[in-house]
């Protein structure tokens, strides 16, 4: 039976940090490893972890990609992922994204994810990049699929020392796009959605988008690659692939909002 570390971190995650540990004890056929790493809780959440027999370490607030390396560094599996604690994965669905991941040899594995509101109702999903695109859309400062359906190799995290903690707000697009850059093998799990990622206002994607989108500049900055006319083409060829997903989107929300709700991403 394969095996799998997850890392969650954690910040006064009582709410959902339930949901997202039932997700990963509920999967069959795989033998996973939790840790909870916390940066200081001062709700429930460290009872919740308690409750559920998890291994819990503490990184200092301030950066979750510090917090995330702190626990893979303790992972000795051969695979590894992160999850953030108001997200969870489908029932029985990890054992299919390994075994993809075994069969294509690949080093990186990555899958459909839908995206929820606070409450976990359905909004929209949209359709990743396949493994030839991902670099057109790395250069366009887009990362081609969701982190919360993706699984990597232990040997690749060491390779690659883990993620850059000089950023805090997009440090696994630098990751994915360094393990694109070093040869690092990916392949696309192309079933139903894996996992589901909970869309609310407080996450830093809203807050921080400017300095978000900034420190994304800065990566492909120091990375050095920038996009081409091809690389744009590849772009537009993926949006319109995704222009359902974008509809479905709009109409989603319009009905949870009860009115007309336009994001900035749609207006992209």
């Amino acid at each position: 039976m394969d095996t799998i570390s997850y890392v969650i971190p954690t910040l006064n995650s009582g709410k959902t940090l339930d949901m997202t540990l039932l997700s990963l004890r509920s999967q069959k056929d795989v033998n996973i490893s939790i840790i909870v790493v916390d940066s200081g809780s001062t709700d429930n959440t460290l009872d919740i972890c308690e409750r559920w027999n998890v291994k819990v370490l503490y990184a200092e607030p301030g950066n979750m990609y510090r917090a995330i390396n702190i626990g893979l560094h303790e992972c000795d599996t051969e695979w590894l992922a992160y999850i953030n604690s108001d997200d969870w994965l489908y029932p029985n669905s990890l054992a299919q994204v390994i075994a993809c991941g075994h069969t294509a040899k690949a080093d990186i594995v990555y899958s459909n994810c839908d995206f929820t509101d606070v409450c976990g109702r359905f909004i929209y999903s949209f359709a990743p990049a396949y493994p030839k695109q991902l670099r057109s859309l790395f250069q366009s400062v887009i990362l081609g699929f969701s982190q919360q359906s993706t699984i990597f190799r232990k040997q690749v995290y060491q390779q690659l020392m883990g993620f850059n903690e000089n950023y805090w707000l997009s440090a696994d697009y630098d990751f994915y796009f360094r393990a694109l850059n070093y040869g690092a093998v990916f392949t696309f799990f192309d079933a139903e959605p894996v996992a589901c990622f909970r869309i609310h206002s407080t996450q830093l994607s809203n807050t921080k988008a400017k300095e978000m989108q900034a420190e994304v500049q800065k990566i492909l900055t120091e990375i050095g690659d920038f996009p081409s006319s091809y690389d744009w083409f590849v772009v537009l060829q993926w949006r319109i692939k995704n222009i359902p997903h974008y509809i479905i989107r709009l109409l989603r929300q319009s009905l949870i909002a009860g009115k007309l709700k336009i994001n900035s991403s749609l207006k992209t």
